[in-house]
């Protein structure tokens, strides 16, 4: 008999309880509930594993599947509060949960292979929201304010279009899928990776990877699993990503597309990539950026929006690190560093004018 215990951490349960909770939003097939609930009531660890991750899940199907699994159990049918600090535990969650997959070989996902193959869902965050899901390849997406992704998974490829907003992909790795996000005018391809793409119209978008390395192309360009193998290596001097116009993309570096056209690639400091990436802790990093465009990135995640009285204000630098959506504690910081103050014009609109002793 197989020591079916050696694997049993905490790490181990809470990767197998979050593919249980995957198959929950996608709905359940009468034998997955079975084979769920002899899961749960094996040990209570399974349980409490189950109900935590479900807390940090985005969807009410889940929390509704399990109300009705497990009606005595407490606190089960009401969503969690969106916070920053759901956003933070739920990004040491996937840490924890990549490490876990890594280590113990976790099989396939539950459902059966022809299942597996295909798979489509919309993810969206309202303004000023934040979530974290989990897809059924294992891929960890975090999707920043106002994002609208749409994914589509079949045998031979994953392929996301990130509709609106910004997304961290964090991809588990399928030589024969290979995974791309489409966003406006350009694809972005992982070539094993983590990586962030935040897009602001069709044509302007940004690239950052963290991890790994990223092939821009056009959106015509299809990347099937035999180019995959042959990229993996590849750098902006081979001839393959030569011919196909493609740009490539490597740990620490940022590419910025301005309508359409890929500008050179930058290569970042770690502040710049704290800076780049702050929203995926819920903050607002600033370090001298003009005030009209620290303003414009605030709005991203507030109703609010701003009108300045005298256009030179817009040249004005700031810095300072702010809560996303936190505008009473910008308007402080601005009238006490620049002597900035402020009038409201109505629930949603604020102008900022310099105070007449500033």
């Amino acid at each position: 008999m197989s020591n079916i215990h050696q694997f049993s951490s905490k790490d181990a349960i809470q990767a197998k309880a979050s593919r249980w909770i995957s198959a929950m939003d996608r709905g359940l097939s009468a034998q997955e509930r079975q084979q769920f609930q002899r899961w749960v009531k094996e040990n209570k660890a399974h349980q409490d594993a189950v109900f935590e991750l479900a807390q940090l899940w985005d969807e009410l199907s889940v929390l509704n599947e399990l109300s009705s699994l497990f009606p005595n159990k407490h606190g089960i049918n009401k969503p969690a509060r969106k916070t920053t600090h759901f956003s933070i535990a739920a990004s040491i969650f996937a840490a924890l949960l990549i490490a876990s997959f890594m280590f113990i070989g976790i099989e396939h996902w539950p459902s059966a292979p022809h299942e597996q193959a295909k798979y489509s869902k919309i993810y969206r965050t309202k303004v000023g929201e934040q979530a974290t899901f989990v897809l059924p390849d294992s891929t960890i997406v975090q999707l920043n304010t106002n994002s609208l992704l749409e994914v589509a998974y079949t045998k031979s490829r994953r392929q996301l279009i990130l509709t609106r907003g910004e997304g961290r992909f964090n991809v588990a790795k399928d030589a024969a899928r290979p995974f791309t996000v489409m966003a406006g005018d350009k694809s972005f391809t992982a070539l094993g990776t983590v990586f962030n793409v935040q897009r602001n119209a069709a044509s302007d978008l940004e690239l950052v990877v963290t991890e790994g390395k990223v092939m821009i192309t056009d959106p015509s360009v299809a990347v099937n699993a035999d180019d995959f193998v042959q990229l993996q290596n590849a750098s902006n001097d081979t001839a393959k990503v030569k011919n196909i116009n493609a740009s490539i993309v490597i740990s620490g570096e940022k590419a910025v597309i301005k309508e359409s056209i890929t500008k050179p690639i930058t290569r970042l400091t770690q502040d710049d990539v704290q800076r780049d990436l702050a929203w995926q802790q819920g903050m607002l990093i600033f370090n001298g950026e003009p005030l009209s465009d620290a303003l414009q990135e605030v709005s991203r995640y507030t109703a609010t929006r701003f009108e300045l009285a005298d256009p030179r204000l817009a040249s004005l630098k700031v810095a300072g690190v702010f809560k996303a959506g936190d505008i009473v504690g910008l308007l402080d910081s601005l009238r006490l560093n620049l002597a900035i103050e402020h009038e409201r014009l109505g629930e949603h609109i604020v102008s900022l004018k310099q105070s007449d002793h500033g």
